[in-house]
């Protein structure tokens, strides 16, 4: 998780926060929905038996032989979806505090939003920042962040 003080263009201090969101727990709409851990486990299961298959037949019949770019092919395919699914993991952007830095009894304000992905979430946080900065609010015209 990440952390940033900020204090806005009004003096009002905010603090910046982006984690990463391992686990769905939020109800998306229908086409935001994942197959879900069966459908993962299918796929490997199926994409396992490809792989004893192919190797087997390599040590089966002695005349097969599998040129090494078919198991660099393997590597690329089984390697590919794991490491989307880390990169394209939902991130929670948090724009807490517009407190006058000298008030400690007011209640701050709260905006919160979700985008996809490392980049994203910092070109975010990113421009988040900027408007603080620059406007003194978090939120802008195209911007995920809703008040709490």
């Amino acid at each position: 998780m990440a952390q940033k003080m900020v204090t806005g263009v009004d003096g009002r201090l905010w603090y910046v926060t982006s984690k990463i969101m391992w686990s769905e727990r939020t109800e998306g709409f229908e086409h935001e929905k994942e197959g879900g851990r069966n459908a993962a486990i299918i796929i490997i299961s199926i994409m396992g038996l490809l792989v004893f298959g192919l190797i087997a037949w390599g040590f089966s019949v002695p005349s097969v032989e599998v040129p090494w770019w078919m198991f660099v092919i393997l590597a690329v395919g089984v390697l590919f979806f794991p490491t989307r699914w880390a990169l394209r993991r939902r991130w929670l952007i948090r724009a807490e505090g517009g407190r006058w830095s000298e008030d400690d009894d007011a209640g701050g304000e709260a905006w919160g939003g979700f985008v996809r992905g490392r980049t994203e979430a910092k070109a975010e946080v990113r421009q988040i920042v900027r408007s603080l900065q620059k406007r003194g609010t978090p939120a802008r015209a195209n911007s995920p962040l809703q008040p709490q």
